[in-house]
């Protein structure tokens, strides 16, 4: 028999047919081009296994290998004592895969999305040289770094983000409850009103007016910028306008750069070849530009280029890096080089988003000041005018 089924893993799908007393022989993805709504609203609703929580797992798993837990009672524990239902029918099904004899490797493999290609990679090597709890332990300490790094770069938008929308909650509240309360008291009096009060009273007369209009715009914005982000055209697009930004393109950039050099050089020092390690170095920079960019230095490296005259010829790297990476060539001491390039740039992020915090904060606080203090001084005219009157 063949046909199809509906599932978000392969796991899931094979469990499906398994019900139905079906014996799964050959099982294909086919990934779909249109928009599921269906879909859509279950990837949102359902668990999740988080970033910490992999960190978490590799630090347990690493330890309990090193203990002379065997492979299989290691999954069996970290199953049973998760309390993210997420992980039990992750771990179930690699602990079904390990015993049947498939690798640890090509098992994390079914579940691409928890366990990159960086990830898998390492657990190979591991594998290989049967030091699997080294790999492990040192996959641990490189994840909590990539994590302390993406937690710098939120905690550094964290603040402004969350004053933008204070002050738009702010904004929205007086345009649709506090001016029309004035503008009704404004027309008893039946003078002519001052044209910054005329303008607001429209700008809120037209928000109410077209509330649903409104929130079904930005709901389209959302469910959009997820379907755009989900295909790798519109990704590459997006990837090089961020990068083109001011401020923030320098974040983004040198943080894709230490990414970049961190990997490549955990992966050269355990013994993985260059190109392999360019392949997998280039997935984990979370920009589309650059890894585009790293495919075809990988391609120029295979037709006998160094890698330090491919970056540069890339022009995504800037003259520091590529000229480090030569040096570590010249001397044979890559994998060293490319983590101290890791070390400066990483430094030079917590400068930027120090510098970045310190400017973005004020010029937030001016704007969401001035948008209030434009509606209330707007409010308030007619009434200064009134009384001029009176007396």
């Amino acid at each position: 028999m063949q046909g199809e089924i509906a599932a978000t893993t392969s796991h899931e799908a094979i469990q499906g047919l398994r019900r139905q007393d079906l014996l799964v022989t050959r099982l294909t993805e086919q990934v779909s081009h249109g928009f599921d709504m269906r879909q859509w609203a279950v990837s949102w609703t359902k668990p999740r296994v988080t970033s910490k929580e992999v960190v978490l797992f590799t630090h347990q798993f690493a330890t309990l290998i090193r203990a002379g837990v065997p492979l299989l009672e290691c999954l069996d524990i970290l199953g049973t004592e998760t309390e993210n239902p997420a992980w039990q029918p992750v771990l179930s099904h690699i602990r079904d895969e390990v015993e049947h004899g498939v690798l640890l490797a090509k098992a994390l493999g079914h579940f691409p999305t928890i366990f990159h290609d960086f990830y898998r990679r390492m657990v190979e090597v591991g594998e290989t040289t049967g030091r699997l709890d080294e790999s492990l332990f040192q996959l641990g300490v490189y994840l909590d770094k990539q994590a302390k790094l993406r937690a710098k770069i939120l905690s550094a938008l964290a603040y402004p983000a969350l004053l933008v929308m204070v002050a738009c909650t702010v904004l929205v509240f007086l345009l649709v409850w506090v001016v029309p309360l004035f503008s009704g008291l404004f027309q008893e009096f039946g003078e002519s009103l001052p044209w910054l009060t005329q303008v607001v009273i429209h700008l809120a007369d037209s928000i109410r007016e077209h509330a649903l209009v409104l929130m079904g715009i930005f709901a389209s914005l959302v469910v959009g910028s997820r379907f755009m982000l989900a295909h790798a055209k519109s990704r590459q697009v997006i990837d090089g306008a961020i990068l083109r930004l001011p401020f923030l393109g320098a974040i983004f950039r040198k943080t894709a750069i230490v990414r970049f050099a961190r990997t490549l050089g955990f992966l050269v020092r355990r013994g993985v070849p260059l190109l392999a390690a360019l392949a997998v170095a280039g997935t984990v920079t979370g920009n589309r530009v650059i890894e585009q960019s790293l495919k075809r230095a990988a391609a120029d490296v295979q037709d006998g280029k160094p890698l330090s005259e491919t970056l540069r010829a890339s022009g995504m790297f800037p003259p520091l890096v590529t000229q480090m990476i030569k040096v570590g060539e010249s001397t044979g001491s890559l994998d060293a080089m490319l983590e101290k390039i890791a070390e400066l740039f990483e430094q030079e992020v917590d400068r930027v988003i120090a510098t970045l915090t310190s400017v973005l904060e004020p010029c937030v606080i001016i704007v969401v000041g001035s948008g209030i203090a434009l509606v209330v001084v707007a409010m308030y005219l007619p009434i200064f005018s009134i009384g001029s009157v009176i007396g």
